[in-house]
């Protein structure tokens, strides 16, 4: 089962390049992470196994981005310290269609 993900954002730098922000709070660190796209308003980010989570409702603009790259740079915040706990490249995947999910419970840390 898939989480969605309720606190997140996403930017482009000056450089046209894709950065995602989202809470940390996770208690193991990143594992062979991913973004699953398949070009629309969705996407689904693997960050370790059994740790799958929905990226909902990307604007037009990191839609584009994310066509036209194979990596997004992803911050994990500590939202009550303000402080970056993690930063890592993730690989973008690009697929025709996103397998089918069921989300378990929405995250909102």
């Amino acid at each position: 089962m898939m989480q969605q993900m309720k606190l997140y954002t996403t930017f482009l730098t000056e450089n046209g390049d894709v950065v995602c922000v989202i809470p940390a709070g996770r208690e193991n660190e990143p594992e062979q992470p991913k973004i699953l796209y398949d070009g629309n308003q969705h996407a689904l980010f693997y960050r370790a196994p059994g740790q799958s989570f929905v990226l909902d409702y990307l604007n037009e603009a990191i839609q584009i981005a994310l066509k036209q790259t194979d990596k997004v740079l992803l911050f994990e915040v500590d939202l009550d310290q303000q402080d970056v706990v993690t930063d890592y490249f993730v690989p973008v995947v690009q697929t025709e269609r996103l397998p089918a999910f069921q989300l378990e419970q929405t995250v909102d840390e």
